[in-house]
């Protein structure tokens, strides 16, 4: 029997390597409004939080204006820069056979969502997407995992929250469930830490050994 029933993950940074989509996003964005030039330094706080998030700090008074661009070159460019870490489609594989249910839990909006997850072959294995729009108040507040658990008609005790911020952690958390942080996160590995999440993946392949204990690597 698995450990965990449910594995809810976040999508970016966690299964899908989108940091180059998305700071070229924000880099063309910037460019283009403000002439100013952005880093992945300049990113990483907003991290795991809503888009609009970041822009309220980043570009108040035209959060709109630069959303809508950001959203435009995303959308062009999403496919030829997003990309899948290592093992992921084959860990995820691995849980569906064992009856795991899957669900992302994300800041994006769940059609973004579906589409990384579509360019991978990955959909069909996850029972539910909650995006952006499915919630009001966002991670690192517990409604979006919330949600998650009524979608997927499993108790908080059964599943396990993996995520490569402290937003995502906190959200898992903050609902009942155990987390994992992902040791590839862009975001700096203190910040994870500082929020104690009860696993750390190194690899992909240690879940299964979260999830699925007596299953064998290889």
């Amino acid at each position: 029997m698995p450990k965990f029933r449910g594995v809810f993950f976040d999508l970016d940074g966690t299964l899908l390597d989108t940091t180059p989509l998305i700071v070229q996003s924000f880099q063309y964005a910037f460019q283009t409004h403000y002439q100013r030039a952005v880093t992945l330094e300049d990113i990483q706080p907003y991290m795991g939080k809503p888009l609009r998030a970041a822009m309220e700090v980043m570009a108040p008074g035209e959060e709109d204006a630069v959303i809508a661009t950001y959203r435009a070159f995303n959308n062009l460019h999403h496919d030829q820069l997003a990309g899948v870490f290592d093992g992921v489609p084959e860990v995820i594989r691995s849980l569906y056979a064992a009856d795991v249910k899957l669900a992302i839990v994300t800041s994006k909006t769940s059609s973004m969502a579906r589409r990384g997850l579509r360019l991978f072959d990955l959909e069909q294995y996850f029972s539910a997407v909650i995006g952006l729009e499915e919630t009001v108040r966002h991670k690192p507040e517990p409604e979006p995992v919330l949600t998650a658990l009524q979608a997927t008609n499993l108790s908080a005790a059964e599943c396990i929250m993996v995520g490569d911020s402290s937003h995502d952690l906190l959200s898992g958390r903050s609902a009942g469930l155990k987390t994992a942080a992902v040791r590839w996160s862009q975001v700096p590995w203190v910040d994870l830490l500082t929020v104690n999440p009860d696993y750390v993946l190194e690899t992909m392949t240690d879940l299964l050994q979260i999830v699925l204990p007596t299953s064998k690597e290889g």
